[in-house]
């Protein structure tokens, strides 16, 4: 399929994927082949391809890896769309470790509190009512007012994953502050990023990177004209200001991804890990 649609309209290519997945789900609902956690194929065209299972897994590796995740460690994951992430934990943080989600789509909050908060009560899910113009239209917040809902000093470790790639500036500076408020002293976040260097500069006006990042706009570039949110990114440079300014002093060097055509890469998206310093 993939051979019969790359010249295809992007329109068109989404349609057809639309009505296949649709045609699969059914089908598997009908003979009652759904697998509990695993969220029917349409949800793909929200929280991107690949394997949904394989790749909570996956990163499972990289936060113990990375940030040092520990079982018993308070989790909080902003932007935790169908449980992906969660789902990788399931098996690895046990009481008293804890793991609360926030996602700002309604039904994704139903089902993951439905399909895994059921089956492990210790992984909670939250909604926030939060405006995004990609995924979250009507949300009634918009992101640069929405405060954290948990104390001071909570977590362990934060983990956003394609969650800034969906948001501006001023919001990505507000939550950086919120994450450095509830996390624990010496806690660290993981964020994933597309970051603009000399190299992925290049590659995207070459026309060689997997996102085309071609609207130029204040301070970020998006694949979108009317809809920046779409996708952006950022400058390394920005990232990195934004970071010092709210007390996150990033652990180098940053993970880059293979989005941008570069050889040696972590995942998919840029990864940057920050660990919150005690400030005298």
């Amino acid at each position: 399929m993939t051979n019969f649609t790359q010249h295809l309209p992007t329109w068109l290519k989404r349609s057809l994927r639309i009505i296949l997945y649709w045609l699969l789900d059914t089908f598997d609902s009908l003979v009652g082949r759904n697998e509990a956690m695993i969220p029917p194929r349409m949800v793909s065209l929200i929280v991107g391809s690949g394997d949904f299972k394989k790749t909570g897994i996956v990163f499972l590796g990289y936060f113990i890896r990375y940030v040092g995740l520990r079982p018993d460690h308070h989790v909080l994951e902003i932007g935790a769309g169908y449980g992906r992430m969660a789902l990788g934990l399931t098996n690895y943080i046990t009481s008293p470790g804890s793991y609360d989600g926030i996602e700002i789509i309604k039904k994704a909050v139903d089902w993951s509190v439905r399909e895994i908060n059921s089956r492990y009560p210790h992984f909670r899910f939250h909604h926030a009512d939060v405006h995004n113009r990609y995924s979250n239209q009507d949300g009634k917040k918009s992101a640069k007012e929405y405060l954290v809902p948990f104390s001071d000093n909570s977590f362990d470790v934060v983990i956003l994953t394609s969650v800034f790639s969906h948001m501006l500036p001023q919001d990505i500076n507000h939550y950086l502050s919120e994450i450095r408020r509830v996390l624990k002293v010496d806690g660290r976040c993981f964020i994933t990023y597309y970051l603009l260097d000399d190299y992925a500069e290049k590659q995207i006006q070459a026309h060689r990177a997997s996102q085309p990042f071609y609207h130029a706009f204040d301070g970020y570039l998006s694949t979108s004209r009317t809809t920046p949110e779409n996708t952006v990114a950022y400058p390394e440079t920005t990232v990195r200001e934004l970071y010092a300014r709210n007390g996150l002093k990033i652990e180098e060097p940053i993970l880059y991804g293979s989005w941008s055509g570069r050889d040696n890469f972590l995942s998919y998206q840029d990864v940057v890990i920050a660990r919150k310093e005690l400030v005298l």
